[in-house]
């Protein structure tokens, strides 16, 4: 996508997206409102049939008493006349239209009644007489009743009840004479049963009757309910469908609104877009005209803005350019080849110190250093010292620690750094104490296999020659290349690793750590640091060939490696000296340190039987000897004599210990 559409785009977008939110929230507040006119329209219909249905109430109440107060009431009743009782009972009806039924009630039983016909919704069972004697006065499933009013007789008693009431039906909701968008139905226990709408069977609704709701009644509507008493409920209803399609009315108004602003919005944005591009366009196709070497290439000059100006110096730069280009190209080819013959070199050598001291002198000659130094880590990694040197006396340079000073600071960030740098001097670390101090510096870490191997310094004495960004550029490609050398002599050293391994158990033979302790020796004799050597041999081993066969001893002599190598420490060497004895070396460990080596190893023995099964599992221990330089030795034959020999008294004194070499005055 080019600039000048992500220009386009993005105002676009700067106006659009407020534009589309604030349409949205309007079309909800506009839907939201509608919907709550719409309830707001049900509800003085809900208040005139609660009203009509109190008013009513009232008048069935004064209904009944007046009929228990006639004379010829309570005698109809005494005298057990059921056809005189109907008869009275309808006329009672006849002379009111706000009762639709009597009842008289005389020991449970309905002796006597009269009911006009209900309306309700078809398939709605009305109730009888009797269920209606048994409900609790108040509402009930499709009615309302009074309580059971006694009747007495002076010198008799009481001889019977009478209990009156109305439907709670169509003809109900009609008498409050709501609009025609305005229905009313009455629900009994979340079914429907009497409706003003087009319902033809008993219809299920789910009824809030603290809150407007959405349900579906012949059609989807949007309701509002009160309630009576005992789940009899009154709903008003209007049609949903007209206040959602004034919703989407006001949503497509909206859509059409976004959409002419949208086109307006993207013709302003191209034009703004265009003014703001077109001279980076320019600027663009100069450049590439640049790189392809056309140094004679002009931009055109419009304006004596900040725009002209930029195309002014830009003209200026090309025809310098052309003055030193050719200058540099012949030195850099020169130098690219030169690096890439040593890189061939670096390469091709599998000895390691060879190669090193090419890196160091290939980086000097490159970038006219007048100091380098290779700074190696310790076996430990906790310190590093100088390799290979070049201008300065590598006897007289300091170990490092981690963070110590800059090299040790480069170490621990594994970052470049340029003193002085060619960005200001912010966060810069401070030479330590010994630390080589020269006024210009590039030091930088090398790598091999993502791990940082060394650390390169480069010097120059005159304060005025400093490292630029090209010199960073020409050490890193070093570094890499000798990386991929660090590799190859790795690969080199791995192939003579497999030579110098024991067969059965993987661990390093004796040739291999006599090789291992000439490196270590020279370290220790260097910096005057201890190294030790553990002699560890395998309690009453004999017996267990005998016992359970060469095989299983195989099996024991293998275990007994892995759980060694896993109490040693990564730079230690661990060998097999002959059968089952093995010989550890350990870099800069004193005779303490060895001796707490030796009861880790010891306890990883004896802790756990070896063995796959609980029925084939052997406990074993081991005996070891220890032997420090240099004051059991300074020569491999004296120490491993000396460890040798504390082994052996480990043995003469019960097996299962660690035993410490005593200072040797023969030397074999």
């Amino acid at each position: 996508m080019s600039l000048q559409q992500r220009l386009t785009l993005f105002f676009v977008l700067i106006v659009i997206l407020p534009l589309a939110a604030a349409g949205f929230v309007v079309q909800r507040v506009i839907g939201d409102e509608i919907g709550e006119r719409a309830i707001i329209s049900l509800r003085p219909a809900l208040d005139a049939t609660v009203s009509i249905y109190n008013a009513r109430f009232d008048v069935l109440d004064r209904r009944v008493r007046s009929a228990v107060a006639d004379d010829t009431f309570p005698r109809l009743l005494r005298d057990k006349d059921r056809a005189g009782l109907d008869a009275y009972l309808s006329r009672q009806l006849a002379d009111t239209a706000d009762v639709d039924f009597l009842m008289v009630v005389d020991g449970g039983r309905v002796v006597g009644s009269a009911a006009n016909p209900a309306n309700f919704v078809q398939g709605f069972e009305v109730p009888s007489m009797a269920q209606i004697a048994r409900a609790q006065p108040g509402a009930g499933r499709g009615f309302t009743r009074t309580p059971a009013i006694a009747v007495r007789i002076a010198g008799v008693g009481t001889v019977g009840s009478l209990i009156g009431g109305f439907w709670i039906d169509e003809r109900l909701l009609t008498l409050s004479g709501t609009d025609s968008a305005t229905d009313l139905s009455v629900v009994a226990d979340g079914t429907v049963i009497a409706s003003t709408a087009a319902v033809r069977s008993p219809v299920g609704m789910d009824v809030d009757f603290t809150d407007d709701f959405t349900a579906t009644l012949d059609e989807r509507v949007k309701a509002a309910a009160t309630e009576l008493e005992n789940g009899v409920g009154i709903v008003a209803s209007t049609p949903a469908a007209p206040f959602e399609a004034s919703s989407r009315r006001v949503l497509t108004s909206l859509l059409v609104l976004l959409g002419l602003a949208l086109l307006g919005t993207t013709a302003l944005a191209y034009l703004l877009a265009r003014l703001i591009s077109q001279p980076l366009e320019e600027l663009a196709q100069g450049a590439a005209a640049i790189a392809e070497g056309k140094f004679d290439h002009r931009i055109p000059v419009r304006s004596r803005d900040e725009v002209g100006q930029l195309a002014l110096a830009f003209n200026d730069m090309t025809a310098r350019l052309h003055d030193t280009v050719g200058q540099l190209s012949h030195s850099r080819d020169q130098l690219q080849r030169a690096v890439r013959r040593v890189g061939d070199t670096l390469r091709a050598t599998h000895d390691m110190k060879q190669m090193l001291e090419s890196v160091v002198n290939t980086a000097a000659d490159a970038l006219e250093a007048d100091v380098a130094i290779l700074w190696s880590f310790t076996p430990t990694r906790d310190e590093l010292y100088g390799s290979i040197a070049r201008g300065i006396d590598i006897d007289a340079l300091p170990r490092l620690g981690i963070a110590e000073g800059v090299v040790g600071f480069v170490a621990e960030r594994a970052s470049s750094i340029v003193i002085p740098p060619p960005h200001g001097t912010q966060g810069l670390p401070r030479p330590a104490r010994h630390e080589p101090s020269f006024p210009v510096a590039l030091v930088t870490p090398l790598y091999s296999q993502d791990r940082m191997v060394a650390v390169l310094a480069l010097y120059r004495t005159d304060p005025r020659k400093h490292f630029g960004d090209e010199d960073v550029e020409m050490v890193n490609f070093l570094a890499e290349q000798c990386g991929v050398a660090i590799e190859n002599v790795l690969l080199h050293e791995e192939a003579q690793r497999l030579s110098l391994t024991d067969g059965l158990t993987g661990t390093w033979n004796r040739r291999f750590l006599q090789m291992q302790f000439r490196q270590v020796l020279a370290t220790a004799t260097r910096f005057d640091r201890p190294f030790s050597i553990l002699m560890l041999d395998l309690d009453n081993f004999k017996q267990i060939n005998d016992t359970f066969g060469h095989q299983k001893g195989d099996e024991i002599l293998i275990e007994f490696s892995r759980r060694v190598k896993l109490a040693l420490r990564e730079v230690d060497t661990f060998a097999r000296y002959g059968g089952e004895e093995f010989i550890s070396l350990l870099a800069e460990t004193d005779v303490d340190g060895a001796i707490t080596t030796a009861e880790k190893i010891r306890d990883a023995i004896r802790s756990e039987p070896f063995g796959e099964t609980p029925e084939r599992h052997v406990s074993l221990t081991v005996s070891i000897g220890v032997a420090s330089y240099p004051q059991h030795g300074e020569t491999y034959a004296a120490l491993v004599e000396s460890a040798d020999q504390a082994m052996y008294r480990a043995k003469q004194l019960g097996r299962d210990r660690v035993a410490v070499a005593e200072k040797l005055k023969l030397v074999r």
